[in-house]
Parts: C-alpha cells; sequence; structure tokens
C-alpha cells in the first residue's frame, strides 16, 4: 500500500505506472503538483492530468513556462514550497530524478529531497519519486533509497487496458494489481498477477556492431626495414576500479536510460578519449548507435569492446543481434553458438538463437532453441509467442493454442495472444 503523508521511491523502468497512481490521487480530489521533462500538453493527454500544477524543466533555451533544471534548488524548490504551503493536503510526483542528478549533481539533489521533506512534514503531502535504480551509480541509488520512507518495486508491473475499480475509493487500477494504493482495498483472489516476463526484450544494454567498411585506421610504415615488433596486448579499463567521478560515462548510461541516444554517444566518446581502451564506453556507444539505427558504427564498437573482452557472452549475442538484423544470419549464428559455449544457460541467448533460425527458414531448428530457452526460463512471455509463431508457421495450430494458452496463464489480458489464439482456433475449426 502507498500511504498517504509518506515519501516513496518506486523503482520502475518506465513512469507508466507512478504516472496513473498519480492520476488516481488527483480523481479523490487531492491537490497534486508534477516536476517533469516530459511536454505538459503530452501528459495532460495521456494521463488526463489537467487538474494538476506542471513544473516542465528543460535546458533549451527560450522555452516558455518552462524552468532551468539548474535552479533546481531557487526557482524550482521557491515553486514546490509555495504550491505545499498552499495546500495542507497534496501529492507530489518528481520525474526524471536521474537528469536532475546529471543537471546538478547528487548533494544538490540531496538537499531538495532533505528540504521537501521537511516541508511535507507539516502538511498531509505525498511525495512520489520513480527511478530506475540502473539509471545511476549504485552508490547513489543506496544512498537514495534511504532518504524515504518506503521503496516499492513495479518493475514486472505490465500495464494492460484492463482495470478494475476499487470498491473502497473509487479509485482504478489494472488488473495485475493485488490493492489500492490509495486506500490500501485487497482486490479477491481472482485478481490477476503481474506477467512475470514482458512480452518482447529490448536491445541489450550492451550492443551493436557494424557491416560495411568501417575499419580502423592501419599503422603507419617504419621508416627502417626492421620488422616492428609485436603490438602489446590491448589491457581492458578496470571497470571495477572505476573512477567515482567518471562523469562522462556515468552521464552517457543516464542519457541512454532517458533515450537520449545521441547525446549519451556525445558522452561515450568524451569518457573514451580519457580512456580508449574502456570497453563498457565503446560497448554502450555501440547500443546507443543501434538504437538510432547507425548499424555500421555500432558493429564497429562492438568489435572495438570485443578487442577487450572477446569472451564476453553479452557482447556476442549482441553482435548477433546486429548481425541477423543486416541480414547476415550465418555470422549471427557463429556469435550465438559462441556465446552459448561459454555461458549455456542465458535463456535469451537461446531465443535469439531460435529467431535467427527461423529468419533462416529453420523451423525445427527455431523450436529446438525455443525450448532450451523455455526449459531456463519457462515464464518468459516472449520466447513461447515466438514458439507459437513457429508452430503456426507449420500449421500446427492445436500445439501453438497452448502455447498461447501458457502465455494467458501468465498474462490473462495479452492482447497479442488473445489475438492469435482465436486466429488459431478459427484455423482448427475450419479443419
Amino acid at each position: 500500500m502507498l500511504e498517504k503523508g509518506l515519501n516513496h521511491l518506486i523503482y520502475e523502468a518506465r513512469t507508466n505506472f507512478t504516472y496513473e497512481l498519480f492520476a488516481e490521487f488527483l480523481k479523490t480530489g487531492v491537490k497534486g503538483l508534477c516536476i517533469t521533462t516530459t511536454l505538459p500538453r503530452k501528459l495532460f493527454k495521456e494521463y488526463g492530468l489537467k487538474n494538476a500544477d506542471i513544473i516542465w524543466i528543460t535546458d533549451m533555451e527560450g522555452v516558455e513556462n518552462a524552468l532551468d533544471p539548474k535552479g533546481l534548488n531557487t526557482e524550482i524548490w521557491s515553486r514546490v514550497k509555495a504550491f505545499s504551503d498552499e495546500n495542507k493536503e497534496c501529492v507530489i510526483l518528481i520525474d526524471d530524478l536521474g537528469y536532475l542528478i546529471l543537471e546538478n549533481g547528487y548533494k544538490e539533489v540531496e538537499k531538495f529531497l532533505a528540504n521537501l521533506g521537511k516541508c511535507a512534514n507539516k502538511a498531509t503531502c505525498t511525495l512520489m519519486v520513480p527511478i530506475n535504480p540502473d539509471s545511476v551509480t549504485p552508490e547513489i541509488s543506496k544512498a537514495l533509497s534511504k532518504k524515504f520512507d518506503q521503496v516499492k518495486d513495479v518493475r514486472n508491473y505490465i500495464l494492460t487496458g484492463n482495470k478494475v475499480e476499487c470498491p473502497e475509493c473509487g479509485a482504478m487500477w489494472h488488473t495485475n494489481v493485488d490493492s489500492c494504493d490509495i486506500c490500501g482495498y485487497q482486490f479477491s483472489a481472482e485478481s490477476h498477477k503481474p506477467a512475470l516476463t514482458t512480452e518482447e526484450k529490448p536491445i541489450p544494454q550492451r550492443e551493436a556492431k557494424v557491416s560495411g567498411k568501417l575499419r580502423v585506421k592501419p599503422p603507419e610504415e617504419e621508416e627502417t626495414k626492421r620488422e616492428p615488433p609485436p603490438p602489446p596486448k590491448p589491457v581492458a579499463y578496470d571497470f571495477e576500479n572505476r573512477p567515482q567521478d567518471d562523469s562522462w560515462f556515468n552521464r552517457g548510461v543516464a542519457l541512454e536510460k532517458m533515450g537520449k541516444s545521441e547525446q549519451a554517444i556525445e558522452c561515450f566518446d568524451k569518457a573514451l578519449e580519457s580512456n580508449p581502451n574502456d570497453s563498457w564506453a565503446w560497448f554502450n556507444k555501440g547500443v546507443s548507435l543501434h538504437r538510432i539505427g547507425l548499424l555500421g558504427e555500432a558493429l564497429y564498437c562492438y568489435d572495438k569492446a570485443m578487442t577487450y573482452n572477446p569472451n564476453d557472452p553479452d557482447l556476442l549475442s549482441n553482435k548477433g543481434i546486429a548481425l541477423r538484423t543486416l541480414g547476415r544470419a550465418d555470422e549471427a549464428l557463429e556469435c550465438y553458438k559462441k556465446a552459448l559455449k561459454i555461458n549455456p544457460t542465458d535463456s535469451g541467448i537461446w531465443s535469439n538463437m531460435g529467431v535467427t533460425y527461423r529468419v533462416m527458414g529453420m523451423n525445427d531448428a527455431a523450436l529446438d532453441a525455443y525450448n532450451k530457452a523455455l526449459t531456463i526460463d519457462p515464464y518468459d512471455v516472449g520466447v513461447w509467442l515466438n514458439k507459437a509463431a513457429a508452430l503456426q508457421s507449420q500449421g500446427k495450430f492445436d500445439e501453438a493454442i497452448v502455447c498461447y494458452e501458457e502465455v494467458l496463464r501468465l498474462n490473462p489480458y495479452h492482447p497479442v495472444a488473445l489475438r492469435n489464439k482465436e486466429f488459431a482456433m478459427s484455423r482448427t475449426l475450419r479443419s
């Protein structure tokens, strides 16, 4: 239960759940304030926050009705304090905390939260701060968790279009929620649990290599005829002992988590200027390039990362994804096979291999790979759906229906499974 009058840190990959919770608070008549980098009209349209006060923060110059994020403890704090003074019962949502940490430094954000906590103690103020804990360093994540009354992890929750009304307070909740976070009412045993996995896997956090003709500049020829000495073996950057103030790398990671890939690439470039053998910076730069569609440059970065970590299964898997996307399925398979020799219990690599086999028209091999993935992780909705698609392509509709039923057992309102199961059943009735 999300108790009123307390400060709540909410672990969430995206902020959908927190915004919907915020919207439900507003429906009960509580005044709300939202501090966000998202365009206000988008929030109005998506969550119906027309009755909320919005503080829109951006570092772009000349934007009307927006505040500079570096004014966290000046202009922004003044607006927050005025709102809190005017409303003795209220709810405040602070979105993009990772961005505020980037722009101001953790100490300034800590000061802001401390002031807000003192202010909230004078009124019935509920504070909600969503954050992806992977977007900040472990040290900051741990420090933040100590600044809040409650920490709630909703990263496994899947938001569907199906909602149930709380009979106590009237709030509307998705069917995978066990209790009302406003009044605490416990829903019946028939209420659906959150699915254990997401429908499809995003591009892994480290990935992509380039096809094409990018290549490393060859060494300059020696003036003498003597044989040059063999080049020294590259030494990987010691990530475990990375300096705490590795600001360009950390900023790049945080920006990529926010979906700002172009800015993230610039930061990784800066990090590589200081540490050109930082395999993680090469890797993450490749991820950002992949996500904006620059597969050639991304593959180059993955190959650079593999210069230092040639036996990293994640790197090999991500390289395989990029190669398959580029139509080089044979090379992708070789990457997956090598990765599985290193880590045969990675269900994601088996699943990606299955996708590649299907692209090559090798359905039996794909099904075998999917079955191995499900043996390792039977709760992976995406793999069940991929297996069902492979079975349907072979006309095995009864077996495909079994897969869709397994998906619906994990997530009863999965739209793809519902639609495809209905199609498969119609084909079974025809035969």
